[in-house]
């Protein structure tokens, strides 16, 4: 089953994505104990996913992928290796959850493992805009992505930790250097109505100041930016660091325990929509952020792809 016009492909192994215990320790504290006994009920009523298969036939017969329980706001995952038809064993497990929010992405890059049981997907949602998740789905997806094409991924992500972001919050910038790209990069958008030029770097390395007071420290408020960091490792670039604004929020119960929902900004670019993720938090009570706030903290970030994007009329 070879795509030969799928994404780029990067096989690492498995044990470069990390452990999935700190996942399960989000939704108890402990996992080890309990998580057995979760994916026991999971089977009895289990659901199997075809994501982009368009029939049974185009699935990895080699891979089971079953959610579970049915009807359940968290979904655990189950990849399974199977042989003949007959199950072997679980080749690693997972918890998931839905979002209603929809982004349009190309599939840039895929890192996976040797036995396709689990990937990082690198989505390039246009404009230079790029965010790496985990892709819940890619044990029954990996053989249909497909480059250049559009797919509507719904984006959605686990917090480890999340923190209001002070009220005027400010760094002081006082490196000369720091301070000259910062004048520079702001005179120059200011020109261009705001929108990067193509030659920008050249443009920056160009400035000079007009005054002594192009010179002075810069004071930066920081407490109204929205900002995205990719974990740096091979394989991990799922776990994220992210300042965002809260512009919803819910909830959900999973095994009696309510989990708190925050619909947050992850990437804000100018003449752009903004890019909204779902953040589950396990550890966050009801009333320990509001709409309008903003937060920061690290993030596991999941993708769940189903379909083509397709273009409204």
């Amino acid at each position: 089953m070879h795509n030969h016009n799928s994404p780029e492909i990067i096989r690492i192994d498995e044990q470069n994505f990390g452990s999935h215990v700190e996942h399960w320790s989000l939704l108890d504290e402990d996992a080890c104990a309990v998580v057995p006994s979760w994916l026991g009920q999971a089977l009895n009523a289990p659901i199997m996913p075809m994501g982009l298969c368009a029939q049974e036939s185009d699935m990895d017969p080699t891979t089971w992928l079953i959610q579970g329980p049915q009807h359940s706001a968290v979904m655990l995952n189950q990849v399974i290796d199977v042989v003949e038809h007959k199950p072997q064993a679980v080749k690693t497990a997972f918890p998931s959850f839905s979002s209603p929010y929809k982004i349009k992405a190309t599939v840039q890059r895929i890192i996976c493992s040797q036995s396709n049981s689990q990937a990082v997907l690198q989505l390039n949602l246009g404009a230079n805009a790029v965010v790496y998740a985990f892709d819940t789905l890619y044990s029954v997806n990996h053989t249909q992505y497909q480059k250049q094409q559009d797919y509507a991924v719904q984006l959605n992500a686990w917090a480890y930790d999340l923190e209001k972001v002070a009220d005027h919050e400010q760094i002081v910038v006082d490196d000369a250097a720091s301070i000259k790209h910062h004048r520079a990069l702001n005179d120059i958008l200011s020109a261009h109505q705001g929108i990067a030029p193509d030659n920008l770097q050249e443009l920056i390395d160009a400035w000079q100041p007009k005054s002594a007071q192009d010179l002075e420290p810069v004071t930066v408020d920081f407490s109204k930016m929205v900002a995205y960091l990719y974990g740096e490792t091979l394989g991990q670039e799922d776990e994220a660091w992210f300042q965002g604004k809260i512009v919803g929020i819910s909830s959900m119960k999973f095994m009696e325990k309510d989990i708190q929902l925050y619909d947050v900004t992850l990437m804000l670019e100018q003449n752009q929509p903004a890019i909204l993720v779902r953040v589950a938090a396990p550890n966050a009570t009801a009333q320990q952020f509001a709409i309008g706030q903003y937060i920061r903290g690290n993030i596991w970030i999941q993708a769940e792809i189903h379909q083509p994007h397709i273009n409204k009329a």
